[in-house]
């Protein structure tokens, strides 16, 4: 057993010093034999910087390292290795525009010792340039039309176009996929309102330019606001409205909307075409009101502003009658009354002869305040009403009851 665990440790030491020996000499050391690149050339390009220089004349040579940082970083870290000599050039892509970096290169041989590094070589990518117009077209109904022209660099894919928001933050509207398209209508927005937008062009690394200068443009005024809006108060079952006619000759239509309150929700009587002035809402309801606007329409379907509510109603029917006499006289009932208005242009007598089952007598083109009721029995008790009628046949509520009766004989 324990020459077991000694051969274990004895193999364990013999693993590690193997280990260590590996570790060791893969670690790149200084060779002062070789040089490093020298006339090193730069060409840039938007993502792209190329490099280009003399071959080293060394057969100790095998090839090079190329280190890079950018303006923000400490230290450089490797980014390629080009294993021959005979490589003299490399072009690291896939940067950000417009940003500088700093390169160096060493040279190695085929023990991975490096010469030292070349002098820093700093370049910067170039930037797309921004487009030079674009337009921002409005008076478009809820519609505003842009239009720029082609970008000249033919690298560029296309466009991204952003809109300015409530809150005045540029966000993303959409993206145009070829360089060529130079147009678009941004759609399903606010009647009368101003939108601001800009475009950056892109490449097929979705780089993009600068923007361009910022342009806006407002949608299609609402036609104005309707003027002369009235309602009657004073006709049986219906309510007039009428309007003036709206000065813009776009305008095709007018809506008329109601609510039974001035605040709630108003609904849809009735649209009709601009060469009306006037509409008669028919209602079966006497003393009826009713609250109603009215908007203008134009032709590409843009709605004005709502008038205020205005109010209008059906006749009321006439104010009861006042039975101020009711009396036997001889062999007659006698029943006299006062009108509580002068609309009353005739009026109507109910007599029942039995308060619950009796026949109930209605007697018309009563012409005066006055009724004398012949036909009655001794002994027999009458219950009559009295109710107003107005020129239009609109009838009042019934009089408050009296009860008369011929004393048995």
């Amino acid at each position: 057993m324990k020459q077991f665990f000694s051969l274990l440790f004895s193999l364990c030491l013999l693993v590690f010093w193997i280990s260590g020996c590996s570790t060791m000499s893969s670690n790149p050391t200084l060779n002062t034999n070789i040089t490093p690149p020298t006339n090193i050339r730069t060409l840039n390009d938007v993502n792209t910087i190329a490099f280009e220089w003399d071959l080293v004349n060394n057969s100790q040579v095998k090839g090079y390292h190329i280190y890079r940082k950018a303006a923000n970083e400490a230290n450089f870290k490797k980014i390629a290795t080009l294993d021959s000599r005979f490589q003299t050039h490399y072009a690291d892509h896939n940067l950000q525009s417009n940003t500088q970096y700093e390169y160096q290169i060493a040279s190695y041989d085929t023990n991975n010792n490096a010469s030292a590094y070349s002098p820093p070589i700093k370049a910067t990518t170039l930037t797309l340039e921004p487009l030079s117009y674009f337009q921002a077209i409005g008076n478009y109904p809820r519609k505003v039309k842009l239009i720029w022209n082609p970008h000249n660099d033919t690298r560029i894919t296309g466009y991204l176009i952003e809109r300015k928001n409530a809150k005045g933050e540029w966000t993303k509207l959409t993206e145009i996929k070829n360089r060529l398209l130079v147009e678009y209508l941004d759609k399903d927005l606010e009647d009368q309102t101003t939108y601001e937008y800009r475009i950056f062009a892109f490449n097929a690394n979705k780089t993009l330019s600068p923007p361009s200068a910022s342009s806006s443009a407002t949608t299609k005024p609402k036609p104005e606001v309707m003027t002369g809006f009235q309602a009657t108060t004073n006709f049986p079952r219906v309510i007039n409205l009428k309007w003036n006619k709206h000065p813009n000759p776009e305008v095709t239509a007018y809506i008329i909307t109601r609510s039974n309150f001035e605040s709630t929700l108003y609904f849809k009587v009735v649209e009709l075409s601009s060469n009306n002035t006037q509409y008669q809402d028919k209602i079966d309801k006497d003393g009826q009101s009713y609250y109603y606007k009215i908007v203008a329409k134009d032709k590409d379907g843009i709605e004005s502003l709502a008038t205020s509510p205005i109010v209008g109603s059906t006749l009321e029917v006439p104010a009861p009658v006042t039975i101020t006499y009711a009396q036997i006289e001889g062999n007659s009932a006698v029943i006299r009354w006062q009108p509580q208005d002068n609309r009353a242009v005739e009026y109507v007598v109910y007599k029942k002869d039995s308060l619950l089952f009796g026949e109930t007598l209605r007697y018309t083109k009563v012409l005066t305040p006055e009724f004398i009721d012949k036909e009655i029995k001794a002994g027999q008790k009458y219950y009559y009403r009295v109710s107003a009628i107005d020129e239009n046949g609109l009838e009042s509520k019934q009089s408050q009851e009296m009860t008369l009766s011929l004393p048995a004989q």
